[in-house]
């Protein structure tokens, strides 16, 4: 649907500046090519980012080679951030993950985290989710042109419309990798409820980060907490599932693995 919505916009560009419509739409897709192309070639900056190799951390480079053998993808390439945030993230075949997870997070919970990254590099996200990002770039830029240059009202609406459709459907379909991230990260993780326990004391850190109390990294993820209604406008717009409805996916497949292996 992305897909289509894109080629609609250039469409409609196309039919309302005619010619120069077609150049533009011929531009369009060739900036998208360049900026996806100049993505690929981004290195980190070497004075916040570390490449880490096995004898820096053993048991973290050991864990991540076994997961990645699991998943029949090469060996990621293990950098650390210099940030005492809590986070992780993927690019081409790398995995990020931040000084701040290292203590947050126990041992297992870390390469459950990264066996999630793994599952986005399986998966094709680390190369599809920059393109979709660019694309809605480029398609903002092509709906402002035709409010500005079209005549027809009607005209206007369908391209505001078709914008709208993309920019839901992206978000849409990221909190939906996301989930398939999860299920990969289920089938290689060595310890897989431990990625529900590090999504458990995530939410936990985040909540604690808003309310300006940064927790100590002894806090275990049984502490109680208080669950907050969600905007359904704020979930539409959102590109991550919440950390409940991961959870509760995540609990549902373990269980489901659980009575396959009761049964055979």
């Amino acid at each position: 649907m992305l897909y289509w919505s894109f080629i609609f916009q250039l469409l409609i560009v196309s039919l309302t500046y005619g010619r120069y419509g077609i150049i533009a739409s011929m531009l369009a897709v060739l900036l998208l090519m360049l900026w996806y192309k100049i993505s690929l070639k981004f290195n980190l900056p070497t004075d916040r980012y570390s490449l880490i190799k096995w004898e820096d951390i053993p048991w973290l480079y050991d864990g991540i080679a076994r997961m990645a053998n699991r998943a029949r993808i090469s060996m990621p390439k293990i950098y650390i951030e210099d940030s005492p945030i809590p986070t992780a993230y993927s690019f081409r075949n790398a995995i990020v993950l931040s000084a701040g997870l290292f203590e947050v997070l126990d041992k297992d919970e870390i390469l459950a985290v990264a066996a999630h990254e793994i599952g986005h590099i399986k998966n094709g996200d680390t190369f599809i989710f920059p393109l979709s990002k660019y694309a809605q770039y480029i398609m903002g830029a092509l709906t402002i042109a035709i409010l500005a240059g079209s005549t027809s009202q009607g005209i206007k609406i369908i391209s505001a419309l078709n914008f709208l459709i993309y920019y839901a459907g992206l978000r849409k379909f990221l909190r939906k990798r996301e989930f398939l991230a999860d299920s990969v990260a289920l089938r290689i993780a060595e310890v897989p409820y431990a990625l529900k326990e590090a999504l458990e004391e995530l939410k936990y850190y985040e909540a604690a980060l808003k309310a300006k109390d940064i927790p100590l990294p002894t806090i275990k993820p049984q502490v109680e907490r208080k669950e907050e209604p969600q905007n359904p406008i704020m979930y539409i717009m959102s590109t991550h599932p919440s950390y409940d409805e991961r959870i509760a996916r995540i609990m549902a497949i373990v269980d489901m693995y659980r009575i396959f292996e009761y049964m055979s």
